[in-house]
């Protein structure tokens, strides 16, 4: 009897998880089509600028920040508030057309991983 309490419990979390996961799936692939279509519009590499490169980082930030995001929850939702954190940075700071929208399209991404660290807070192993 106590088993099932544990195994429904245990199976709670794995799902919690998965739900966590395949969140993070779908806004990688939207930021990954967000991605490809602001490359295209580089007409020459040369023209790069420092606000440029900053996007091109956080993207790179964030490609970490997922693929450890299935190992080990806790460095991943910490990666993805830096991310975060440097998205309004270039927001703030460097952005000099559409700057909201790093930061409204950033939310989701804080949210799943505050969610992360509650997830890696409340499981442990």
């Amino acid at each position: 009897m106590k088993t099932d309490a544990i195994d429904k419990k245990g199976g709670r979390k794995n799902r919690f998880l998965w739900t966590l996961r395949i969140l993070l799936l779908i806004y990688a692939i939207l930021y990954l089509l967000f991605i490809i279509d602001f490359v295209s519009n580089i007409k020459d590499f040369k023209s790069l600028d420092i606000e440029n490169i900053v996007l091109i980082i956080l993207f790179f930030i964030f490609i970490i920040g997922y693929s450890i995001s299935w190992k080990n929850e806790l460095t991943s939702g910490v990666i993805f508030i830096i991310w975060f954190l440097g998205m309004c940075f270039h927001n703030f700071f460097l952005c000099t057309s559409d700057c909201g929208a790093g930061i409204a399209m950033g939310i989701p991404l804080l949210i799943l991983s505050i969610l992360f660290i509650i997830y890696a807070r409340r499981n442990p192993s």
